[in-house]
């Protein structure tokens, strides 16, 4: 059971809580300026390459979870390189580890003045190793850019996230 200290203590924390400005941010997701409907009004462009394939579906899925015909707003432009680097190296000079890296920059523009919003450069790291099988070998280096892939789209989620809660009016209460 609670004792009268631990229920005290709990009551202060929520007014602490209260008092700082916390709001949730994926909260209040019948209003029109919420992160959820932000998120539906963004066109996702084509991202060149396999990887870029499977990034924006990433976001795709990512950004219209909340559903709905929702008229576009936005448009969200990826553009990517990558890059594997040798990792762990044997004493015959062959590599046995590989971190894939998957360079990004990502750019929100409003569609009504072609402004740019938003823009940032975001960096993941996958790494796979090299087996004895090249088919295993390949499928590790094909799971490390899906991985990858996923990474980014969760940074890019999350930082859009952070965008709309900040620039978005809040509603009246």
């Amino acid at each position: 059971m609670w004792s009268r200290k631990q229920i005290i203590l709990v009551i202060a924390a929520f007014g602490l809580l209260a008092g700082c400005g916390f709001k949730p941010m994926y909260g209040n997701r019948g209003h029109s300026n919420s992160v959820p409907t932000q998120f539906a009004q963004i066109d996702v462009k084509e991202i060149d390459g396999r990887t870029g394939h499977h990034l924006r579906n990433y976001l795709i899925d990512r950004l219209s979870a909340r559903g709905g015909n929702y008229k576009k707003k936005y448009r969200l432009d990826v553009a990517l390189s990558d890059r594997k680097d040798g990792l762990a190296i044997r004493s015959d000079e062959s590599v046995t580890r590989f971190n894939y890296r998957l360079l990004g920059s990502v750019r929100l523009t409003g569609l009504d003045d072609q402004q740019i919003l938003f823009e940032t450069a975001l960096r993941v790291t996958a790494a796979y190793n090299v087996v004895d099988s090249e088919f295993a070998t390949l499928s590790a280096e094909r799971d490390a850019e899906e991985r990858a892939a996923r990474d980014m789209s969760s940074e890019i989620i999350t930082r859009l996230a952070l965008y709309f809660q900040r620039v978005s009016p809040q509603p009246a209460k």
